[in-house]
């Protein structure tokens, strides 16, 4: 009996773990699956409209959406020369998946919807706690901090005592 309770208890843990791994497993979404020339048309006017600021995607920057065009570039291009998948060649198959793939990873990146979590410990406390936020919501206060600091360095005089650039505008001398 004192032996069976251990080993139970073992197994129980492992089924648990195993079970928690399998639903973190979830599926990813892919945001561009070219399976046709008429669906992937659709799929790539939505990404284009979800990088516009609001969309899921406003925070993709310059460089990388001029690669996320490129690539939906090259996957028109390789659709728009096959009537049908059966008639691909392996050389446009790489291609279309590698373009795929590369936009892919892009919009996954800087999906506004993602969740970043971080641990910290809270000052005088050694238990760490968890905080998740969207990345959305982490951009929009990052860019809030970045616009209070210069305003408030426009603000303030500067280390020398000098008036600031503000000050000397209003007194013209800008």
């Amino acid at each position: 009996m004192k032996r069976t309770f251990p080993a139970a208890l073992l197994i129980a843990a492992c089924l648990l773990f195993a079970a928690v791994a399998t639903a973190k497993e979830k599926k990813a979404e892919r945001p561009l699956t070219a399976d046709s020339k008429a669906l992937f048309d659709d799929q790539a006017e939505a990404i284009r409209q979800q990088m516009q600021p609001g969309g899921h995607y406003e925070f993709v920057s310059v460089q990388e959406r001029t690669e996320v065009e490129k690539g939906l570039e090259t996957v028109s291009s390789v659709l728009g020369r096959h009537a049908d998948a059966k008639d691909f060649s392996s050389a446009d198959k790489a291609e279309l998946l590698q373009a795929q793939e590369n936009v892919n990873a892009i919009l996954t990146r800087n999906d506004g919807r993602r969740l970043i979590c971080e641990r910290s410990r809270p000052t005088g406390s050694h238990l760490g706690q968890d905080k998740c936020v969207t990345l959305a919501d982490k951009e929009r206060q990052r860019q809030l901090s970045e616009r209070e600091t210069r305003r408030l360095q426009m603000k303030s005089p500067g280390p020398s005592g000098l008036p600031n650039a503000e000050a000397l505008r209003r007194a013209g001398g800008g």
